[in-house]
This record gives structure tokens, sequence and C-alpha cells, in this order.
């Protein structure tokens, strides 16, 4: 004959597990909703735009070595786009999973190309063809760049980036503190 302990301890309340079970569940989705809702600043947003275009300029520099074409990025109304100089003109990079596809800025962050008061070459207009692309930085497939400096700022933020290209070919990125 067996004796039968009575089993009140299972429905007094939960086990351990299975409270960790929710804790991990409530987890992990708060975590998805902390980042569905993107709590960040026009100053993350305004570093993050920096350092995508600093990264991106730089595979264009690589892809026109690579491939041995000109590369040139044109700033748009709200972004930026990359072209490839190919035998009937600029023409803009639209393939959808290149990283060079054109890019939209985020709201409140301004790309603008910085005017050099020396002798710094640029590309002529497309004479009588007023809407010919004309790109304002290059990559040349030498590995060389036509000297530029784009700034990027955003409203209400104490900084901006300045990217800049050396004739030999150096990018370079760097964030400018600004008196407000």
């Amino acid at each position: 004959m067996s004796i039968r302990h009575p089993r009140r301890y299972r429905d007094a309340g939960f086990t351990l597990i299975e409270m960790l079970v929710v804790v991990l569940i409530i987890g992990v989705v708060m975590s998805f909703v902390s980042l569905s809702l993107n709590p960040t600043g026009p100053a993350d947003q305004l570093d993050t735009e920096a350092k995508r275009l600093d990264a991106l300029t730089c595979a264009a520099a690589d892809d026109a070595i690579l491939y041995g074409r000109e590369i040139g990025l044109d700033i748009t109304r709200d972004g930026y786009r990359f072209l490839r100089l190919g035998d009937d003109g600029w023409k803009p990079i639209n393939v959808p999973d290149s990283p060079l596809r054109a890019r939209k800025l985020s709201e409140g962050v301004v790309i603008a190309l910085i005017e050099q008061d020396d002798d710094t070459p640029r590309l002529a207009s497309g004479g009588d063809d007023e809407d010919a692309i004309r790109p304002e930085a290059l990559f040349l497939s030498s590995g060389e760049t036509v000297p530029f400096v784009l700034e990027l700022s955003a409203n209400g933020v104490d900084h901006l980036y300045h990217l800049s290209g050396e004739a030999g070919g150096t990018l370079t990125l760097d964030r400018l503190e600004v008196d407000r």
C-alpha cells in the first residue's frame, strides 16, 4: 500500500520557471516596443547621417577604383545620390540593393556644398542643357578626388559636420562645435 501525499503546493501559485518565462517574454516585447519608437533626437539623427555619408563616400571612392569608372555625388533637394559616368553622361545609380542608391536625409538634417575661395577645379555646367546632371563631388578611377567640403547640420543642434575630400583621395569627417 502506498501513501499519497497531498499536493497542495501545486495549487498555491506559479513555479519559479513559469515566472521567469513570463519576465523573459515581457522583456522581449518591451525591447521591440522601445526600438520601434526610435526616441532619437536631432543630434543623434545628424550624427547618424554624417557617419553614413562618410562611409558611403569611402565606398564610392573604392568603387571608382575597383570598376575604373568615375563616380559623383549629387546633392538633391531632400538628400543625395551617387552618379556613375558612362558614355552618355552622368547617370544615377538606381540599383535598389546597392549601398550607393539614392538616400533621403532625416527630417531637419541639411547638406550643403561649401564653396571654396581657392582655384579648386569644378565641373563645367552642361552648356545649353541646364537640366544636365552635375555632381558636387567627384571620385576618380585613379584614386584621386576633386577637392570638396560638404557641411551637414540640423536645426537646434550645437554641432555640425564637415566632410572633406582632398586631391590625393583622402576623405575626412570632422565634427565642429557651433556657438549658439
